[in-house]
């Protein structure tokens, strides 16, 4: 009936409108007082239409049932418009965005074609780097295989090499062993230098040359000019001709005077008492002169062997003091000797035979300077230099001219591998002023060419001749500490 008397009330007015346009353009109170009035009418009818009856309590709880039931519909009515109120308001949002895009796509028409534009230019950039870096690591790898390939060849090459040069040394070892009666051991020394000299002299093979000898090769060269008085200067100057530069001069020198001691040991009869007190027979001294002339030492070795091991004995016995130290300087002194004719075949009995000189006289300068020879042989180079060190420490220039040169000459060497060339320069220009005033290094003119091809041509045929000849100079008996 409410419904009825609204509906009514619009048409009244002269309005055709819907219901949820009524409800949106009425408020809460017009709302109310149209209700309000309404009620009141209706509450006239009621008491008009219940005005006879008796009981007004029910008439009142019809009424209270009634309010509240249009109470209730109020609330869904306000319920129903808030709800209708959102729906058209979200809507109303949703049109607006959307008109929103269609301008701004309407007045930037270009904004997503420039996009996608630098996406594109990005694509191509980033392929471009990826293609970079691709070239770049096959490059790398290519570099680095090639690195491979050739670090293979070098080590190919390098075993090749060393192959050679082993089999070149056990060639070579071979052959000097056929010249000698002991066992040499050529692995470690000069070899290096004398490949050197060969190559130069392949070089030169179209000049004429003077036909170079080993040490050992002109052993019989020294004893026959030993014997016929020439100066020791002039033997190691004929020497160092013949030999063109394989051995070093105080080599030379040192082998001359080795040479030179053992005669005088053999002339102040030095073996007598050993031959007597040995077990077995000893070689005589002119048979151990002969072999020792063909460049074969072992039997003047054993002679000095057996020399060395008596005294040694002897002093052993003897209590400590200036006798025994003088026998044991003495021995040293023999030692010496065994190393340097030890020395033409056998660098390692040589240094055991230095080192024992040096043993029993520590201040023998001779030792020091011959084992620092035998160290720089066999390629110890520290043990070579803190042996010359010793050598120049030990020695006076004016006693012992010869080792210092030796020792400045080594050195210097030494020093200018390091890198230190201004301290080898000074070294070495002070042996060389040796070896010049000493005259070692001068070359011999054609007439004294002439007169050593005659003596090496009649050497061997006069060799037992000579060695009589030299058993029977007692001038030389002078010459050693024997």
């Amino acid at each position: 009936m409410i419904i009825l008397i609204i509906k009514r009330q619009f048409v009244n007015g002269g309005l055709k409108i819907m219901p949820d346009q009524v409800i949106t353009i009425l408020t809460a109170g017009d709302f109310l007082s149209t209700v309000s009035a309404n009620l009141d009418m209706m509450a006239g009818i009621f008491s008009r239409y219940f005005s006879g009856a008796d009981n007004l309590r029910i008439v009142s709880i019809i009424l209270m049932l009634l309010a509240f039931i249009l109470f209730l519909f109020l609330i869904i009515i306000l319920y129903v418009k808030s709800i209708i109120s959102f729906l058209k308001s979200d809507q109303a949002a949703q049109n607006g965005n959307s008109i929103l895009f269609d301008e701004s796509n309407t007045e930037n028409p270009g904004t997503t074609e420039s996009e996608q534009e630098l996406e594109r230019e990005l694509e191509k950039e980033l392929e471009r780097e990826l293609e970079q870096a691709r070239a770049e690591k096959q490059t790398t790898e290519l570099e680095e295989q090639q690195e491979l390939d050739k670090q293979k060849k070098e080590k190919q090459e390098n075993k090749i090499s060393e192959k050679k040069k082993k089999e070149q040394k056990k060639y070579q070892s071979e052959e000097r062993a056929k010249t000698s009666a002991i066992d040499l051991d050529w692995k470690k020394g000069k070899i290096n230098e004398l490949d050197a000299n060969r190559v130069m002299l392949d070089i030169e093979s179209l000049q004429y040359q003077q036909s170079r000898k080993g040490l050992p090769e002109l052993l019989g060269l020294i004893i026959d000019m030993v014997s016929r008085g020439v100066d020791d200067l002039k033997i190691a100057q004929t020497i160092m001709f013949r030999n063109q530069g394989q051995n070093a001069e105080d080599e030379i020198l040192q082998v001359i005077e080795a040479i030179k001691d053992f005669i005088a040991m053999c002339l102040n009869d030095k073996f007598e008492q050993v031959k007597a007190n040995a077990e077995t027979p000893l070689p005589q001294e002119d048979e151990a002169l002969y072999h020792l002339a063909k460049g074969d030492s072992s039997l003047a070795l054993v002679l000095i062997e057996a020399l060395m091991d008596e005294n040694i004995n002897r002093g052993a016995s003897m209590t400590l003091g200036a006798k025994r130290d003088m026998l044991f300087q003495e021995v040293s002194n023999y030692a010496c000797t065994f190393g340097s004719l030890a020395g033409l075949s056998d660098v390692h009995l040589a240094t055991g035979s230095f080192e024992l000189a040096i043993e029993l006289a520590p201040q023998n300068v001779n030792a020091w300077s011959r084992v620092a020879d035998m160290y720089a042989k066999a390629e110890s180079n520290n043990k070579a230099v803190r042996a010359y060190e010793n050598v120049l420490e030990l020695a006076d220039a004016e006693i012992y001219p010869q080792q210092v040169a030796n020792a400045e000459k080594m050195l210097s060497q030494f020093y200018y591998a390091q890198g230190n060339s201004l301290q080898a320069a000074k070294l070495y220009n002070n042996s060389k002023a040796y070896y010049d005033s000493i005259g070692i290094n001068r070359r011999l003119d054609k007439k004294e060419v002439e007169i050593i091809e005659i003596i090496e041509s009649r050497q061997n045929e006069d060799l037992e001749a000579t060695i009589a000849k030299i058993l029977q100079n007692s001038d030389l008996r002078q010459f050693s500490y024997a």
